[in-house]
Parts: structure tokens; sequence; C-alpha cells
């Protein structure tokens, strides 16, 4: 009996060292989340935002279409895309980085969509032999709200989360009938997978570390995030450009926030042209 109960109890102490070192590793990082690609050429990746789908950059990547290689890439927690608890910003860079090794093993022109930018802008820092040119469609690099702020609208969601939910997304709409449109999108997001991409939409901060990206970086902006009336070199400090070392801003007119959806012929354009110019600086190295 004796024997018995001490194999019981060794046993006990091995699973229970075991469930602390689990615990103690970091979760895996989800797997790829590359949904499909497009076209012939240079290869040019399209990541959405958050509460968003990669059916937005259709009618850009139609018309990229023509002359690259347009893969599309899912967010964790999106569509078919897997995520892991607990979450962190880290985590979709590493998915980002499976999906380009699978999908554009050569370096790319890597273009991200507000939250869906920050994921680009990790990726970036962490491979940087794998990105050429990075483009940043309506993305800030700093959080902007304050702490109370934040701390504030994370407990609205808290109280209300479908109320609070309608009242964010309805925002970014340029009328109401598509702010309309972006909630019911969003509001089919896990509420779980979506509140925990939340604290990282409010509080990541890249704009120190930017410093450190080496390829030519594109900012492209609609007036909501860059005035008419305010200086590009205001708007870059604002959204957390200011350290970037090769960085040029345009701005598209009559649009939100959602530029792909507004000017979808204006910013494939825009990033023809990127793409162009980033290939001709390779070409004089």
């Amino acid at each position: 009996m004796h024997r018995r109960l001490a194999i019981v109890s060794a046993s006990l102490t091995l699973v229970f060292i075991i469930l602390l070192i689990a615990r103690a590793l970091p979760a895996p990082p989800p797997s790829s989340a590359a949904v499909g690609a497009m076209g012939h050429g240079p290869a040019v990746v399209l990541v959405h935002g958050l509460g968003s789908d990669y059916d937005d950059w259709l009618p850009v990547a139609r018309d990229l279409a023509r002359d690259h290689r347009v893969v599309f890439v899912e967010l964790p927690g999106h569509g078919m895309a897997p995520m892991t608890m607990p979450f962190a910003l880290e985590q979709a860079a590493l998915a980002l980085d499976r999906a380009l090794a699978e999908q554009a093993p050569g370096p790319v022109i890597l273009v991200g969509h507000s939250v869906g930018g920050l994921v680009a802008t990790a990726e970036a820092l962490h491979s940087p032999g794998r990105v050429r040119g990075l483009v940043l469609v309506e993305t800030a690099l700093s959080p902007q709200l304050s702490r109370g702020e934040a701390d504030t609208l994370l407990q609205q969601f808290d109280h209300d989360w479908d109320g609070t939910l309608h009242s964010v997304y309805s925002s970014f709409g340029r009328d109401s009938l598509q702010g309309e449109r972006l909630w019911a999108r969003a509001s089919q997001v896990e509420r779980e997978k979506m509140r925990a991409w939340i604290p990282i939409a409010l509080d990541a901060d890249l704009s120190d570390a930017a410093s450190g990206l080496t390829m030519p970086v594109l900012a492209v902006l609609a007036p909501r995030s860059w005035d008419g009336n305010e200086t590009w070199e205001h708007a870059a400090k604002a959204l957390g450009y200011a350290r970037i070392p090769r960085l040029r801003g345009i701005r598209i007119q009559n649009c939100g926030h959602f530029i792909m959806l507004d000017r979808p012929r204006r910013l494939a354009e825009a990033i023809r042209r990127f793409s162009a110019g980033v290939d001709e600086a390779y070409a004089l190295r």
C-alpha cells in the first residue's frame, strides 16, 4: 500500500512539474495565415486590419495583379487564421513570417492596413531580409490615446461590448452606410479573439524601434490622419514615424480610414510606383 501511494505521489509530482514548465514556456506562434495569391511579377503581400477581412484588398489586388504577384494574409483570429491565447503582437508577426516564407520566399513589398500595418512593421523589424519595402496604410506606430483614454475605452468594451464596437467601427466609415458595414463585419470576429487584439491596437508602440527599419517605407494616409492644414513633419511625429530613416508620406483625398475601399485605383498606383522605385534603388546598388 505504501509503495502504491509513493508511486501515485511521484506521478502527481511529475505531472505538476510538467504543467509548471508548460505554463512557463511561451505560447507557440499561430500557423501561417496566407489565404491565396493572384498575378505574376514582384511579390506584394497585403495584410488587412483588425476586424476586417482580406476581401477589402480585392479591388487593389486586381489592379496590382496586372504586373505583380499579390499575396493575401489574414490576421490571427480572423477568417480561418488560428490564434493562440494569451496573444501578443510578436505572435502575429511570427504568423506573418511563416506566410512570407511559404508564399513569397524572396524579399517582398509588405503592405499593412491599420493594425495590420503594426504587424507588418513588427515583421520588417524582426526579419528585414524578407521585406524590400514597407507600405503603411492608415497605420499609427505610437498610441493615439492617452493611458487614461485607453483604459476608459477598454472599460467601455467590457461594460457594453456591442455598443462600443459599433461606436468605434462606425466612425471608421467614409459615411454612415459604410460605417454600419464595417461594424457588421467586425462583429463577426469572435469576441474573445477581438478583445485580445484591442490592447495591442491601443498600446503597441513601435515608434522608437522604427529607427531600425532599413528598407524604404511609404506611409499612405487619409485626411482623417493627416489633416490638410497639418505639415507632414507634424503628422509623422504624431503617428510615430519620426525616427524612420527612409520615409515618404502621401495623402489620398476623398476617403476614410479604409482607403483600399474608397480609392482602390489611387492606392494601387501608389503601391506600384513605390515598388518600382524600390526596384530601381536595388538595381543601383
